[in-house]
């Protein structure tokens, strides 16, 4: 399962692919225009980026040549009507990784993603550690002392949203939208039961002082890097 952050200002295009992407199991947060996406990618990491090149406030380009000059090194696969060669250079000579023409089919785009999700990038290739716990995020795989962990696809998620960004609080409605992302059956309670389940599944003791999943009063929840870290 990837994170994937779709940018595209037709929405009817937009609901077909977040659901194409979805069904094959990848979170997909949408958005319908660039001057969205600027911000929302300083603040998030995703595994993959599909970027719309023409919209009506910022383009694609922008918001592509803006990602780079930050820094930025998740791979972007372009979509545009555009078909000439120099269209093309010009967004691989900015840093996009793959281009792919509209009108597409659904395979291809599935194709072109699995291709871009294969190659090795620095995220994919970080080992996160916390405490006993160790997450693979190239082989989705989680170790407590050498052990591996079986965990149901959203605690997995949810836990490496936190090992991502440990000794930082947020709300329950900040983790909806992080880790549950365009899922309107989810709320507040779910994150409750689902961090449930994981204390369950990664912690040693069982009482919740004890847990690298820290509650802090009226803001939220936290990740700990050391078993029995205390946060009020």
């Amino acid at each position: 399962m990837a994170k994937i952050l779709l940018v595209e200002d037709d929405a009817d295009l937009a609901e077909v692919l977040r659901i194409t992407l979805s069904n094959k199991g990848h979170s997909v947060k949408t958005l319908n225009g660039g001057r969205e996406a600027i911000p929302m990618l300083k603040a998030y990491k995703y595994d993959l980026i599909i970027l719309d090149w023409m919209m009506p406030d910022v383009s694609g380009v922008e918001v592509l040549r803006d990602y780079r000059d930050g820094g930025g090194k998740t791979p972007v696969l372009m979509l545009t009507a555009k078909v000439t060669v120099d269209d093309k250079e010009k967004a691989l000579d900015l840093g996009a990784d793959d281009y792919l023409t509209k009108p597409f089919h659904s395979r291809e785009l599935l194709a072109r993603v699995r291709a871009l999700l294969r190659r090795p990038h620095s995220m994919a290739q970080t080992i996160l550690r916390a405490s006993d716990l160790e997450l693979d995020p190239a082989s989705c795989t989680v170790l407590k002392n050498g052990q591996e962990l079986k965990l149901r696809p959203k605690v997995y998620s949810l836990l490496e949203f936190f090992m991502r960004h440990p000794k930082q609080v947020f709300s329950a409605e900040a983790i909806l939208e992080r880790v549950w992302m365009d899922d309107a059956t989810a709320s507040p309670d779910t994150v409750r039961t689902h961090i449930k389940l994981l204390r369950r599944a990664i912690d040693t003791k069982g009482t919740e002082e004890n847990s690298l999943i820290k509650n802090v009063r009226n803001r939220g929840y936290l990740m700990s890097t050391v078993d029995g870290e205390e946060y009020t």
